[in-house]
């Protein structure tokens, strides 16, 4: 079953078009739309919709909305499988397991130059909170945030069993080089992160291998980088940065 729960809640609906400062130029890529309630407000501003829907029940229910609208594109998809389109914002009741995946995904799209989610407010809370975390620095390296309104549960069908919020992103321009491309390459194992990291700084293929071979200890070589712990970052950093 798709963790999914869709805004009914006309208020919020605008309140989070209005957040996300929308216009007649904007393409506007939306993940999860469900029956379409956020899409219907985002389709009345913007010059294109691009939605993403993974659960099937919702194909008929979406193309008989807005089949005859030629300013919206769907892609009946898992929107961590695929390429996203060149859109520059995207505005999202997220579906509450992808929130993470999707904060290390947009990491590899500059073109989007706002992200506007309802996300769990305990996830909020993570991004901004004080305690150190691999998912804070994820957000301080690439993200500055805004959290907005909290939302109810009774907000949305069916009712999640939390209370969520809004929060807008926008991407920070400069940053550490190292940081910014090993989480970049999120998915990949962390000895070929590094060592395409090291090329770019002008080794060749060979000695940047040997290197992470040397400095690398085997329990992390094969651990993709968004799952290294936080400890396990810091080690990282420490072994190819310095203190």
């Amino acid at each position: 079953m798709l963790d999914q729960h869709f805004m009914i809640d006309k208020e919020v609906l605008v309140r989070i078009v209005n957040i996300a400062d929308l216009n007649r130029e904007d393409n506007v890529l939306e993940i999860g739309p469900g029956e379409g309630a956020l899409t219907e407000y985002i389709l009345k501003i913007v010059k294109r919709v691009y939605a993403i829907e993974k659960d099937e029940k919702f194909v008929k229910v979406l193309q008989e909305k807005f089949g005859d609208n030629k300013n919206i594109t769907f892609s009946f998809a898992n929107a961590m499988e695929m390429n996203f389109p060149a859109c520059n914002k995207c505005v999202s009741n997220l579906p509450y397991t992808l929130c993470e995946s999707l904060l290390w995904k947009f990491t590899r799209y500059p073109s989007y130059e706002m992200l506007v989610f309802t996300v769990p407010k305990k996830f909020t809370m993570a991004l901004t909170g004080e305690k150190k975390s691999r998912l804070k620095l994820l957000v301080d390296i690439f993200y500055n945030i805004e959290v907005f309104d909290d939302i109810p549960p009774e907000a949305f069908n069916p009712p999640p069993k939390v209370v969520s919020s809004i929060i807008r992103l926008t991407p920070k321009e400069n940053g550490n080089f190292f940081l910014r491309e090993l989480f970049k390459q999120y998915d990949k194992k962390t000895k070929n992160a590094l060592r395409d990291i090291l090329m770019k700084t002008g080794l060749n293929k060979r000695d940047a291998a040997m290197k992470v071979q040397l400095n690398l200890r085997p329990q992390l070589q094969n651990k993709s980088v968004m799952h290294l712990s936080m400890d396990e970052v810091q080690e990282v950093i420490k072994g190819f940065v310095g203190e």
